[in-house]
């Protein structure tokens, strides 16, 4: 049976994925809730960068963020070696660990004590960790690392909507400028029609020959081309001839 405490960050995480949402601070707020739902002291997350390397991003308090800090600049650590195997990590008692003295000796000094790593996974790829810390030394639990593979697959669902919505906008974007562009390059060869009496099709032609003899782009010559005729009917009082 999952814990009232848990269902109630499934509540929160489903009404926020379907909304427009800020990454870093859900992350963020996950994070606070997983200390409560695994008993944790502190819990962090790392994603992998465009170069694949590991880097933090979002912390349930200071001390996990300093840390994720000194892990990333090792390249080193629970959270280094869940990413690398794809597995996950447990150690109840860092001070007895010795696969990365410096990670634990920094940690120790933070009052953490016990760490669990758990990667990040989408697709088939691994795109992250999540790392959760006790300060006494502890046993993990199966319903631990259940509680805290469920706080993971949200985390990485919010990664992927994230993903998604840049993508979205990303492409709004473009179909935006696309727009913009065919415009002002109708108007130019309305310009360019009623200037030297030609249609359509040449009025294009003589467009783009001129932006390749001059290396411009099409849409920057046509803006210019536009303005200079704008600026002339200003001053003469003439008005524009229309464009196909």
């Amino acid at each position: 049976m999952i814990r009232d405490d848990l269902v109630g960050v499934i509540r929160e995480f489903t009404g926020s994925i379907v909304n427009p949402f800020d990454l870093d601070e859900l992350l963020h707020r996950l994070m606070g809730h997983a200390t409560q739902v695994i008993d944790a002291a502190g819990a962090g997350v790392m994603l992998a960068g465009e170069q694949g390397d590991l880097e933090f991003v979002a912390a349930s308090e200071q001390r996990v963020v300093e840390a994720e800090q000194h892990q990333a600049k090792l390249k080193s650590g629970a959270c280094f070696e869940a990413y690398a195997t794809n597995r996950i990590v447990t150690v109840d008692d860092l001070s007895t660990d010795r696969r990365w003295p410096d990670y634990a000796q920094r940690v120790a000094s933070l009052g953490l004590c016990s760490v669990l790593g758990v990667p990040m996974n989408a697709f088939g790829q691994t795109i992250g960790v999540i790392n959760f810390y006790r300060e006494a030394p502890s046993h993990w639990s199966p319903e631990d690392v259940d509680t805290a593979e469920i706080i993971t697959s949200m985390g990485a669902g919010y990664v992927l909507s994230a993903n998604h919505l840049r993508a979205q906008h990303t492409l709004s974007e473009q179909l935006h400028a696309a727009i913009r562009s065919r415009d002002i390059i109708g108007q130019a060869k309305g310009v360019i029609m009623a200037r030297e009496d030609v249609n359509a099709d040449t009025a294009f032609q003589m467009l783009r020959q001129r932006s390749q003899d001059q290396k411009r782009r099409l849409r920057d010559l046509a803006q210019e081309i536009v303005a200079d005729h704008e600026v002339h009917i200003d001053s003469s009082g003439d008005r524009p001839g229309e464009g196909a």
